[in-house]
């Protein structure tokens, strides 16, 4: 006779699990920046996590769903945020070899005001780069416009 089943708290089974850090958190709407997550896991080295803002648990990483939708966010081992261009520098840097010394050049000062600038500017024209649903949302005012 096999022993019976122990329950667990219903709190535990309702928790999401929490993400692995360090971490890169896309807009998972958007066909641009799923092409760009796919890119960009396939050279992260083991442990770090690329998730998809509708699936990721924002509220334990810190973010809010608006901040989620208008750009990539890096949460780093110690929880602390990186947006933007930042978050793509950190993630280039989590790569190693040619891609790191590519993500340490994106933060020096006077490249970092340009890479923000190019980064704000393809963020606020996801829709022209093939993602129909980033049309929709700029249609209607959403966060593609962020």
């Amino acid at each position: 006779m096999s022993p019976e089943p122990v329950p667990t708290p219903d709190h535990l089974e309702e928790s999401p699990p929490e993400a692995d850090l360090p971490a890169l958190v896309y807009d998972g709407d958007c066909a641009f920046c799923q092409r760009c997550a796919d890119w960009i896991a396939a050279r992260l080295p083991a442990g770090v996590s690329v998730m998809a803002s509708q699936e990721a648990d924002l509220a334990g990483l810190g973010l809010s769903p608006h901040q989620a939708a208008g750009a990539a966010w890096w949460i780093d081992a110690e929880g602390a945020q990186h947006r933007g261009h930042r978050a793509i520098a950190k993630s280039l840097r989590a790569c190693g070899g040619p891609w790191s010394r590519l993500g340490r050049l994106l933060t020096v000062p006077g490249i970092s005001l340009l890479a923000a600038a190019v980064y704000e500017l393809i963020a606020r024209n996801r829709h022209r780069l093939g993602c129909r649903n980033c049309f929709k949302k700029t249609q209607r005012g959403g966060p593609a416009l962020s």
